[in-house]
């Protein structure tokens, strides 16, 4: 008989919980930010019940890193008829039932806008409350939400890395990117090579761009890798989401991982082509991977942009706005040779000193 036990270790309900609540977004961001946190706690002190909620499709990686998780599905999976209102209401339901059960004393939540359903629980069962957002929006986004702030004792405000010069107004907590695994947790680079039979004259190369059909002759990514391919000195690997269609490629100097947080192999990575999504381009910086950024232009809060081209100033990576095949050829010449290389690697991790993780973690722990 199969034991749940022996790989969770059963709850016991302390009065003293922290529930993190992560949102559903496009990607694993909110998800991955609270996992970070959650784990900072945990070592800091083990005994501290950390029970997860959120609608994010991923839950199994909660359970994976031995935390406690409740999941309820977006609306948009909810029958068609199924209204905002009803489905609040079910949103606060199973709050309130998780309140009962474990009787904590914090919620934290993560995403841009926290639902009716969720604020009136947290009032309801006096808890204190912690909403987690970024510093830096794109437009008039963050004014939408400013009012929702009220209902929370504390805000963190996780900052881009290396734009300390940012007006911080009094009031909030802000902290440096969280960062989900510490450099410890990395696989060593020639183990890597030795499980992908990747000989050393090979330089590996990480591709991670999001959307795109790589048989979509115009896509960025079908451009990046017919390039890629012509060269006999480079091995690819395309990182590909855990929530997103697999992707049907067979090449002997391709591999696909499909795994979670592909961070952990970012040690092997002589070069990664990235978009500058908030997670994955803080985690390239945090760990010196050499990065040409391929910035998303259409995201709706995210201003991506800034972000590659702040990097490249630095020199800690090569930005290319609507990029044509001849700028991804320069570009990644110019970030394989070896001088260049080491000084994008070094300009990189100087970005960050600090994991937010850790920061946030010790606040939480003061509530």
């Amino acid at each position: 008989m199969f034991e749940l036990s022996k790989y969770i270790e059963p709850i016991k309900s302390s009065g003293n919980g922290i529930v993190f609540a992560p949102t559903n977004g496009v990607g694993l961001g909110h998800l991955t930010r609270t996992l970070s946190i959650a784990k900072r706690v945990k070592k800091l002190d083990p005994r501290r019940e950390i029970i997860f909620f959120s609608t994010s499709p991923a839950m199994h990686l909660v359970l994976e890193e031995g935390f406690f998780g409740y999941h309820l599905p977006s609306k948009e999976l909810f029958p068609k008829d199924t209204t905002p209102r009803q489905w609040d209401h079910l949103l606060q339901e199973h709050l309130m039932m998780i309140f009962k059960s474990h009787r904590p004393s914090v919620l934290v939540f993560d995403g841009a806008y926290p639902y009716n359903g969720l604020i009136n629980s947290m009032k309801e069962a006096q808890l204190k409350g912690a909403w987690i957002k970024r510093h830096e929006y794109k437009g008039i986004t963050e004014s939408i939400s400013i009012d929702r702030e009220r209902y929370f004792n504390h805000i963190i405000k996780t900052r881009e890395a290396g734009k300390h010069s940012l007006v911080e107004k009094n009031g909030y907590y802000y902290c440096d990117p969280p960062i989900l695994l510490e450099e410890k947790e990395l696989l060593d680079a020639n183990e890597i090579r030795r499980q992908w039979k990747i000989p050393n004259e090979y330089k590996i190369v990480y591709v991670q761009l999001g959307a795109g059909n790589i048989n979509d002759i115009k896509s960025t990514i079908y451009i990046i890798l017919n390039i890629l391919r012509k060269r006999e000195d480079i091995f690819i690997v395309i990182g590909e989401s855990i929530i997103g269609k697999r992707l049907n490629i067979a090449d002997e100097r391709i591999q696909v991982i499909r795994d979670y947080p592909n961070s952990r192999y970012f040690k092997a990575f002589d070069l990664a082509i990235s978009a500058a999504g908030y997670n994955t381009y803080h985690e390239l910086m945090h760990f010196g991977v050499p990065s040409i950024l391929v910035p998303n232009i259409y995201t709706e809060a995210d201003d991506q942009i800034s972000r590659a081209m702040y990097a490249q100033n630095i020199g800690a990576a090569i930005s290319l706005i609507n990029p044509t095949e001849v700028d991804f050829e320069k570009a990644i010449e110019k970030a394989l040779d070896p001088e260049n290389n080491n000084k994008m690697k070094s300009a990189a991790k100087s970005l960050m000193s600090e994991n937010g993780a850790d920061q946030v973690a010790e606040l939480l722990l003061q509530i």
